[in-house]
């Protein structure tokens, strides 16, 4: 038996929207501990990774490991339908997913489970990083926006002297920096400086849950897959993403 009350459906919803931007099929594992996701988008650039602990709802049951596959947007199409102070109530039946949503009215949605072919998953577990930095929510989305202005690729730059993103496009720039002690950058650990550009398309998508966390984590390495994650109390959305490197 799998049954879940949760009180903060908007949390939930920004994150199931940054999943459904990336796949259009999702598996989500029911465990004992909480709801888990791991999925790499069709063209194998990202690797999304979500969890929800158990501590995060009012109420929390499942008896036995359960999976549960689900068109993400049809599920998302249903979040929304949350009014605000709505609860939402997850319900695993047969071959469907009962999302109960109660305000000042009880609605009752069924959305049927589907059989999901995980993609293979790229190698992530032996992915390494030389420099690793914890800045300020708000001025990493800031920064996305920024940069999407003017490009549709941002590099980041961190060494002992900061934080540094850039986009440049034909004519135009935007840069954004964060020296060391700065308050919006609560953490920075360089072994080596390192700098790699990255897909704007896709930090957008995972900036769409960045509300979990006040802060992000973001690891890199020249040239190198970056890891970007939002870890709040109870929940955390992270993506791993193949950089964009020069041919020149």
């Amino acid at each position: 038996m799998f049954t879940a009350t949760l009180s903060d459906t908007k949390m939930f919803k920004d994150c199931v929207d940054c999943i459904a931007s990336l796949i259009d099929e999702g598996l989500f594992r029911l465990t004992p501990t909480g709801i888990e996701l791991m999925a790499a988008d069709r063209a194998m650039v990202a690797v999304i990774e979500f969890k929800i602990n158990k501590e995060a709802f009012e109420s929390y049951q499942c008896d036995a490991l359960a999976n549960a596959g689900l068109n993400m947007m049809n599920f998302l199409t249903v979040l929304k339908r949350a009014g605000p102070g709505d609860k939402l109530t997850l319900k695993l039946g047969n071959n469907r997913l009962e999302v109960i949503l109660e305000g000042n009215s009880r609605r009752v949605f069924e959305l049927p489970l589907l059989d999901v072919n995980i993609e293979d998953i790229p190698p992530i577990n032996n992915l390494n990083w030389t420099a690793n930095a914890e800045l300020a929510t708000e001025v990493l989305s800031q920064g996305i926006d920024d940069a999407d202005i003017v490009s549709d690729a941002v590099a980041f730059e961190l060494s002992n002297d900061g934080f540094r993103m850039v986009a440049e496009g034909d004519s135009s720039k935007a840069e954004l920096k964060l020296a060391t002690g700065s308050p919006a950058l609560t953490k920075l650990d360089v072994k080596t400086p390192a700098k790699a550009k990255y897909p704007l398309d896709y930090l957008k998508k995972i900036s769409k849950a960045a509300r979990i966390a006040d802060t992000g984590v973001l690891s890199i390495s020249t040239d190198y897959p970056m890891r970007l994650e939002f870890k709040g109390a109870n929940a955390s959305i992270a993506m791993i993403l193949a950089p964009r490197v020069s041919e020149d």
